[in-house]
């Protein structure tokens, strides 16, 4: 009978993280972007740049979601259609080779 008056508090616990998470400014989370990236890139493999983005990105894949949604949803503010379309896939293309020059900084590889 206990454990049921611990559930609410439990769920409580559980859900604070993505509360929290959904509160942050675009500048927090292009922050914690660039911090989980400099962490994923210390672990990431040596030999080759391109296995390196693929293993950073799965590491930071939280915080890459983040970043994408805040700055597509800067970029197509007022758009619709086609225009929408593109100003997203620009948003995001941006964002890729912006990672990828990164990764490539902070562990020293090139293509």
């Amino acid at each position: 009978m206990k454990s049921l008056a611990f559930a609410p508090v439990l769920a409580l616990i559980v859900a604070a993280p993505v509360a929290a998470e959904k509160d942050i400014s675009p500048e927090l989370a292009e922050s914690r972007l660039n911090g989980c990236l400099l962490a994923g890139s210390t672990a990431a493999p040596r030999n080759d740049l391109r296995e390196a983005v693929v293993s950073v990105r799965a590491f930071c894949a939280p915080q890459i979601k983040r970043v994408r949604n805040d700055r597509v949803a800067a970029a197509t503010a007022g758009l619709s259609g086609v225009a929408r379309k593109a100003a997203d896939d620009a948003a995001t293309r941006k964002l890729n080779d912006e990672i990828a020059l990164v990764i490539a900084k902070y562990t020293g590889l090139t293509l």
